[in-house]
C-alpha cells in the first residue's frame, strides 16, 4: 500500500461512511415510526371496541379487524416487508459502517507508522470493504426505488382494501378474461384456404 493508495481509500471511506449513517439514521427513524403507528393503531381499536361494549353498542367490524392483525401469523405476514424490511436494511448499513470504521482505523494506523511497510492484506481488505460497501449502497437503493414506485401505483392501497380470497377471484376472473379473448380471436381470423397463393 502507498500513501497515495491510503489517502484515497480514506476519503472513499469516509464519503461511504457518510452515506452510511444517513441511511441508517433514515431507516431505524423510518423503522421506529411505523413501529409506532402499527401497534398505536391496534390500541386504538381496542380501546374504541372496549368504549362500544361499554355504552352497549355494536364494536365497528373494521375496530375488530384492526385487533386480528395482532395474531402472530397475520402480524408476521402484514409486517415482514413494512416493518422488516426497514429494520434489516439498517442492520446491514450497520454492519457496513463497522467494518468501514475498522477498516478506516487500520488504515489511518498504517499511515501514522514510521516506516510503514507495504501491507499488501490491508490494501486488498480496504479494496474489498470499499466495493462491497459501495454496491450495497447501490442495491440498497435500486430495491429503495422499486418499493417506492410499487407504494406510488397504489399496490400497498390496493391490498390493504380487499383479501386475498378477494384478489385471488380477480386473478380468476382476469385469467378467463384472457381466455376468452384469446379464443374468440382465434375464431375470427380468417383461415387460409388450401391451394391459395
Amino acid at each position: 500500500m502507498s500513501d497515495d493508495y491510503a489517502a484515497i481509500v480514506s476519503t472513499l471511506i469516509v464519503a461511504l461512511l457518510t452515506i452510511g449513517t444517513v441511511q441508517l439514521v433514515t431507516l431505524l427513524k423510518r423503522w421506529r415510526a411505523f413501529a409506532v403507528d402499527f401497534f398505536r393503531e391496534a390500541v386504538d381499536a381496542r380501546r374504541r371496541v372496549t368504549l362500544a361494549l361499554k355504552a352497549g353498542h355494536s364494536p365497528a367490524p373494521e375496530d375488530f379487524e384492526l385487533l386480528n392483525i395482532l395474531r402472530p401469523k397475520r402480524l408476521v405476514s402484514r409486517s415482514v416487508a413494512a416493518l422488516m424490511a426497514p429494520y434489516v436494511a439498517a442492520c446491514v448499513w450497520g454492519a457496513a459502517c463497522v467494518h468501514l470504521v475498522i477498516v478506516q482505523i487500520q488504515v489511518l494506523r498504517w499511515a501514522g507508522a514510521d516506516e510503514p511497510g507495504p501491507a499488501p492484506e490491508l490494501a486488498k481488505q480496504a479494496f474489498a470493504t470499499i466495493v462491497v460497501c459501495g454496491s450495497a449502497m447501490v442495491v440498497e437503493g435500486l430495491v429503495r426505488a422499486v418499493a417506492g414506485l410499487r407504494g406510488t401505483i397504489g399496490q400497498r392501497d390496493y391490498a390493504a382494501e380487499f383479501t386475498a380470497a378477494e384478489r385471488a377471484a380477480f386473478g380468476r376472473s382476469l385469467n378467463e378474461y384472457r381466455r376468452s379473448a384469446d379464443a374468440s380471436r382465434a375464431d375470427s381470423e380468417p383461415s387460409t384456404a388450401a391451394g391459395v397463393e
